[in-house]
């Protein structure tokens, strides 16, 4: 009972914690977007398109693999094990980190001349590069937090790095900001690595902190450790570099793309920046309440699977996919309801909710997706997740390429839909074979959509009945999303889409 309570409290944390971090960080983009304009959050999302590929050479799998095996060294009651594989993974994240930063470092030049057209880019790659061992090490120690039932520690630390962040961007900004867009961004970039090196300080002083309070020595020499370490993470990571070097590719393509359709370089990157920094942020905004509880299934199915219990963990999956569909159709259907408000109300642009209102059809798609994809690394299926992540990938530089040129940014809002709608789909599949679940039309599909659609007229109703007078836009929206909350809940409990047993269940499911 007390490992219950433990496991749905980090659930709960969880979620608070990443929705908060999202609202922040959110609010910290509008923030940026109004000091740079669309055309520096372009360049900055150029420059970091590079960057992303860096991450994920740093990375290499370490987080996945420290939760993995931390997780399973604790199934087996062995502490010594735990000491042991953690001080495996922070090697691996040290090393792959600095590769990754010396490499970044010293190709930032022609990467900027010949790959991203543009030599500004060049002092900001090399900025970034300088985060880049900090990134990974702080994964493999978030790993390890997230496997011993702490996650308050790792949320601690992704608190204190974005307060940092914020404070270093805005004393920056207001220094350098004035000088020029390239300035602009080398504000950004250098206050995120450096709130980046404090979140690893503070991260290693709680994590030798947990270890000798835990008793997690690692004194005792375990085999096989590293080889279980390089099972994990080398699948893991050929596959992530392939996709990853591909959507940077396919993100180096899209602004070329722009400008082929008949966009300037200042418009191609002002419409990709809109689209990528400004509607895609909130269109995965709240998917941080069904995100924390795909991030827990990764070590408590892998816990589950160890001991055979195939039935419960069906049982769980189920549920969680009925709850991550009547939830993100409820998001779905208010975003296309308040889509042109979203957009003025946080950006001030048209142009934004524009693009929140062609994405927001697709929700259930990716939020699915992204619970999914959870489950099955918790089954240890990553090695296929990997393989669809990278046909998905491969196809995707495909269809910017031959779409983008012809139809503009709808053509990559077209690559989304068919990309997230394939992989989603493979994804899904692979899950109902190896577990033998149905899916469930009726009650996962058709119930929500028909309180999503009754909730939008009631919404409309209530607006031409009772208009809202002398109140700012802000409020008006909020008033607007509160009510159509309240409304798709009450439906959600009258067609009995979700019932209390629902929850009960996963609170008691999820340990």
């Amino acid at each position: 009972m007390k490992r219950s309570k433990e496991m749905f409290f980090n659930l709960i944390l969880m979620t608070v914690a990443t929705l908060v971090m999202r609202f922040v960080a959110m609010a910290f983009n509008v923030y940026i977007s109004g000091k740079i304009g669309a055309a520096g959050m372009g360049l900055y999302s150029l420059t970091m398109s590079v960057g992303t590929f860096g991450i994920t050479l740093a990375l290499s799998g370490i987080n996945f693999a420290s939760t993995r095996l931390c997780a399973a060294a604790i199934g087996h009651e062995s502490n010594d094990e735990v000491g042991s594989v953690m001080q495996k993974c922070i090697v691996y994240a040290l090393v792959f980190g600095l590769v990754s930063a010396l490499g970044l470092f010293f190709l930032s030049e022609p990467i900027s001349v010949k790959l991203l057209y543009d030599d500004r880019c060049t002092v900001l790659l090399k900025v970034f590069a300088v985060s880049l061992p900090f990134i990974s090490l702080t994964s493999a120690l978030a790993g390890y937090f997230s496997a011993v039932r702490r996650v308050i520690k790792s949320a601690f630390a992704a608190f204190f790095e974005q307060g940092v962040k914020i404070g270093l961007c805005v004393l920056l900004i207001s220094m350098i900001a004035p000088k020029g867009t390239k300035y602009a961004c080398l504000a950004v970039i250098l206050g995120t690595s450096l709130s980046q090196i404090a979140s690893f300080m503070l991260s290693l002083i709680q994590y030798l902190h947990d270890k000798s309070h835990h008793h997690f020595g690692n004194n005792k020499p375990i085999k096989n450790i590293t080889s279980k370490l390089l099972a994990i993470t080398v699948p893991i990571s050929l596959g992530t570099y392939v996709r990853s070097g591909l959507v940077t590719v396919e993100h180096l393509i899209i602004p070329w793309g722009l400008r082929k359709f008949g966009a300037s370089s200042v418009n191609a990157l002002a419409l990709y920046g809109t689209l990528q920094e400004m509607a895609i942020p909130i269109i995965l905004f709240p998917q941080a309440l069904v995100g924390s509880m795909a991030g827990l299934l990764v070590p408590e199915l892998s816990e589950r699977q160890a001991r055979c219990e195939f039935d419960r963990i069906e049982s769980i999956i189920a549920r969680c996919m009925k709850f991550t569909l009547c939830f993100s159709f409820g998001v779905s259907g208010i975003m296309m309801m308040t889509a042109n408000q979203l957009g003025i109300c946080i950006y001030q642009s048209s142009v934004a909710g524009y693009f929140i209102a062609c994405l927001a059809p697709l929700i259930p798609i990716m939020y699915l997706d992204h619970t999914v994809d959870g489950m099955l690394k918790g089954l240890g299926e990553q090695l296929y997740s990997m393989k669809v992540n990278v046909l998905d990938a491969f196809l995707s530089v495909i269809c910017v390429f031959l779409l983008v040129p012809s139809f503009g940014i709808m053509g990559y809002v077209i690559t989304i839909y068919v990309m997230e709608i394939i992989n989603a789909s493979f994804s899904i599949l692979r899950l109902f074979k190896i577990c033998n679940i149905k899916f469930k039309i009726f009650e996962w599909v058709v119930k929500p959509l028909f309180s999503v659609i009754a909730s939008y007229f009631v919404l409309s109703l209530k607006n031409r009945l009772m208009p809202i007078l002398n109140v700012s836009d802000n409020l008006r929206l909020a008033i607007d999303i509160i009510f159509a909350v309240f409304v798709y809940s009450a439906l959600l409990r009258i067609t009995k889409a979700i019932i209390g047993d629902d929850i009960k269940y996963l609170k008691s499911a999820i340990r």
